[in-house]
């Protein structure tokens, strides 16, 4: 699905620069799957990519359009870091996105790395299968990297979903066949 959004967002000219940042040991699945599937060719960054790259330019993240990189290599290399940052992207994906531990008062460097691109990158997509496995709080952070203004306040969120969670209640009556019931009309 994140190959087919990529591809969507490359030939209709919305992207012409990707970044997906994921773990070490996806990279070349990744790499393979959107050759094979898509006819897209990534190259996969990594320190000895980037040295080679110093031939063409300052900074090696601009010497290539589609770029797949290790998020834990970028940790480890803050130059690299600063690097891909200082690079303009269209399109940045996060594949395994849940891995990204939040709190207000201790988010995860690799949350801060990933936070610190979606404020500059036009077009975020984090990918996971599992998006409350580190909780409630951390759901929450993920959401707040694709839109800080809406999901600014983690108790403002924690009531406004409350309040869905009753008017999804209350349209459940008619669903199950039941008359709707006088609260759950004023309700809806």
């Amino acid at each position: 699905e994140a190959g087919m959004i990529i591809h969507q967002q490359l030939l209709s000219g919305r992207a012409k620069r990707v970044l997906i940042l994921l773990p070490e040991n996806l990279q070349h699945q990744w790499l393979v799957e959107m050759m094979r599937r898509f006819n897209l060719f990534f190259s996969l960054f990594d320190e000895e990519r980037c040295v080679e790259a110093f031939a063409e330019a300052d900074n090696p993240f601009e010497t290539e359009q589609l770029v797949l990189c290790s998020l834990d290599f970028l940790r480890k290399k803050r130059r690299r870091f600063e690097q891909v940052c200082e690079a303009e992207w269209d399109l940045l994906v996060v594949d395994e996105a849940h891995h990204l531990e939040w709190s207000e008062e201790a988010p995860s460097r690799a949350y801060e790395m990933v936070e610190a691109l979606a404020e500059q990158v036009p077009g975020v997509l984090l990918l996971t299968a599992t998006p409350d496995q580190l909780g409630h709080q951390s759901h929450f952070a993920r959401l707040r990297l694709l839109d800080p203004e809406r999901f600014y306040d983690y108790d403002a969120f924690l009531a406004e979903e409350q309040a869905y969670g009753q008017v999804a209640s209350a349209a459940q009556e008619p669903l199950d066949g039941e008359t709707l019931s006088e609260n759950a009309n004023n309700l809806l």
